[in-house]
């Protein structure tokens, strides 16, 4: 009787089956080869109209710098034709000027169709290497600045006056101080985390000594220091206006700098901007008892209106905005963050240019009364800051004491009409940081050592 057959493959079909994997296993990386190949030639396409991108924007920009060197020797050719009493010697500053931009404009331009020809070249080559270059954007910047420069320090020495573009009763400036305010009460409201701003809920008695340093002892001191040194009237508005307004936008990087508590600074500064709109015109309304020749043109109640509109709506709005969805206040922060640091840098422009012009005219007695006015605050702020004997909390409060709303008092000065005011609110915001900064370093220092 006959065993049955079996379908067990021989031999034969074993080698012949890996015989057809490796063929189709050599097929699939020639496939892979071909591909590669294709990705690395699309690469190169790509290199190269980013080059032509490149090179395109060169041209433009070479381009601007000519047209602009052109019209410069244009416009000085009208002046000679016109006889214009200009002050300026329009010889030296059409050689300097509009040579100077057309000679860039076109170095820039055939540095660059060299360099685009280089690097269409290397990618070319079948073993691209990759090959440092000067930074052609760099040189044409620094030399662009140094041009600049050449032309705007003649316009500080003839006939100029920063006062004639900082002035103190502009309506963009007025625009802007309201704007940066708003804008950074807003961003505070959605950025700041919920347990941040009840961190002091725990700490009443901190709180209250926070309330008792800030709002009450600080104005204390500063009229006290305007009846001892009697500054002048311009000079003691602003100092009032400063001493009325609590709660800089920037308290929480100020605490930083001077190695405090973060999320106490957070909840504090959120609490005395919520406290601000009954606060600010209150303080005002007792100053004028004992200046009254220096608030007779505040108008209390629209102070009241005014802090509201540009600091308690926007930090409210804030605050609704990321209990109602913590993640989409995460996320407008963000944006509103970049843009109040935009803005703020604008206003820090002006606030320079301001500061330049006014701050050489305060006189000795407002120096001095502004750093008695720190002095006093950062040692009052110290010692009711102590919680635990914790030098964080004690940098905190003293910080917090000193540190005021300077956009807000500037915006009530100016829309308020007393823009004489101003000089005052500068000095203080300038020198108040100069005269803080020994307290600064000693603390953090004190507290590396202590942690270390």
């Amino acid at each position: 009787m006959s065993e049955p057959e079996t379908n067990i493959p021989n031999n034969n079909d074993l080698a012949m089956q890996r015989t057809d994997l490796a063929q189709l296993r050599t097929e699939l990386a020639t496939e892979r080869n071909i591909l590669a190949k294709t990705r690395t030639d699309l690469s190169r396409e790509r290199t190269r109209a980013a080059q032509e991108r490149t090179l395109m924007a060169w041209i433009r920009t070479s381009l601007s710098m000519i047209s602009f060197g052109f019209g410069i020797d244009r416009f000085f050719s009208y002046l000679n034709k016109t006889s214009l009493k200009t002050g300026i010697n329009t010889l030296t500053e059409e050689r300097i000027l509009g040579l100077s931009l057309m000679s860039l404009g076109i170095f820039a331009l055939g540095a660059s169709l060299v360099t685009h020809w280089r690097t269409l070249k290397n990618i070319e080559e079948k073993e691209y290497k990759y090959v440092p270059r000067w930074s052609q954007g760099f040189t044409v910047g620094i030399i662009l600045l140094f041009i600049a420069l050449a032309a705007f320090i003649p316009l500080l020495t003839v006939d100029f006056n920063l006062s004639e573009i900082f002035t103190l009763d502009s309506q963009v400036i007025q625009n802007l101080l309201a704007l940066n305010v708003f804008l950074t009460m807003l961003t505070m409201g959605v950025k700041i985390p919920f347990a941040n701003l009840i961190s002091l809920k725990n700490h009443p008695q901190f709180l209250g000594k926070s309330l008792l340093s800030v709002l009450v002892i600080f104005p204390v001191i500063v009229a006290f220091i305007l009846l001892l040194f009697n500054p002048g009237k311009n000079i003691a508005i602003g100092l009032i206006l400063i001493a009325a307004s609590p709660a800089p936008p920037l308290l929480t990087k100020r605490t930083i700098m001077s190695g405090g508590n973060v999320r106490f600074a957070a909840s504090l500064q959120v609490i005395l901007s919520l406290l601000a709109v009954i606060v600010t015109p209150l303080a005002l309304y007792l100053f004028s008892f004992v200046f009254p020749e220096s608030s007779e043109r505040i108008d209390f109640i629209l102070v009241a209106k005014q802090v509201a509109t540009v600091q308690l709506l926007p930090l409210s709005l804030g605050l609704l905005i990321r209990k109602l969805s913590a993640d989409l206040g995460e996320e407008i922060g963000d944006l509103l963050l970049n843009v109040v640091n935009t803005l703020f840098l604008v206003v820090l422009i002006f606030a320079l240019g301001i500061s330049l012009n006014l701050i050489p005219s305060v006189g000795w007695k407002t120096i001095v009364s502004i750093a008695l006015i720190v002095m006093l605050g950062l040692i009052i702020g110290h010692l009711l800051g102590g919680i635990d004997d914790k030098l964080e909390s004690r940098s905190t409060l003293a910080t917090a004491t000193i540190a005021r709303n300077v956009g807000l008092a500037l915006y009530i000065a100016i829309v308020n009409s007393a823009t004489n005011a101003i000089p005052g609110i500068v000095a203080y915001a300038v020198l108040g940081a100069i005269f803080a900064l020994p307290y600064n370093v000693w603390v953090k220092n004190k507290i590396k050592f202590s942690n270390s």
